[in-house]
């Protein structure tokens, strides 16, 4: 490849998603359940897909990595990777947060309000809330993690909601009025939204966040009453 060439990773949730790219297309696209530790599998897959394309990592222009919420061994796993790989590269990394990439590729549905949901386990879902407006999904509320009722009682109309945390959450969300409930897609982050929204975050000039997002407090933490960076 002649132009500049653009990894980006998402290991928040069910799926190791790994994704190639230019400034102005998809390369291609992985994705896969772990069936070992992601980090033994990351390097490996990674390799795989630059070699397959006839690339290997030193021909990188830039990483774009997702900070969660979601799985906390899985973000901090993808974080710790793309934080090595620049800097032995000397490249610039991206870091964007998870629900903003699941909610992207409803930026056609203007006026309405998108909420992904994420499974966060012990019966709590991960819950950010956007609006379309003039094309451009905006953030208006988040990044909590909440009961399905409290979500319930968060939603505004017309509204879609999505994403691994929905099966749980349908029974709170199914009787009201105007929110759209879709179960068995779009579980997943797009590899060609989080490689868009890296590369728009570069060429605004952003800075680029590199703290994982938890979304609450993990379990050592409050076992053991500290706070991890």
């Amino acid at each position: 490849m002649s132009d500049r060439i653009f990894l980006g990773l998402d290991n928040s949730m069910d799926f190791l998603n790994i994704a190639l790219g230019t400034e102005d297309r998809l390369v291609e696209e992985r994705h896969m359940r772990m069936e070992r530790h992601s980090s033994e599998v990351l390097p490996v897959r990674v390799a795989q897909l630059l070699a397959d394309h006839g690339c290997a990592v030193r021909d990188l222009s830039a990483l774009i990595v997702t900070l969660g919420p979601g799985s906390f061994t899985g973000v901090r796993v993808a974080l710790a990777f793309c934080k090595g790989l620049a800097a032995g590269l000397n490249i610039p990394f991206f870091g964007i947060p998870t629900p903003d990439v699941l909610a992207l590729p409803f930026a056609f549905m203007e006026g309405h309000y998108l909420c992904p949901l994420i499974d966060a386990k012990k019966g709590e879902v991960f819950f950010a809330l956007y609006r379309v407006t003039n094309g451009a999904v905006v953030r208006v509320d988040g990044i909590h993690a909440l009961k399905p009722d409290k979500v319930a009682e968060s939603i505004p109309a017309p509204c879609l909601c999505f994403g691994t945390g929905v099966g749980m959450s349908k029974p709170a969300l199914g009787g009201i009025a105007g929110v759209r409930v879709i179960e068995g897609e779009f579980q997943r982050v797009s590899g060609e939204a989080l490689l868009r929204a890296g590369i728009a975050a570069q060429a605004l000039g952003r800075r680029s966040e590199t703290k994982p997002i938890y979304g609450r407090r993990s379990e050592a933490e409050i076992r053991f009453n500290v706070n991890i960076p």
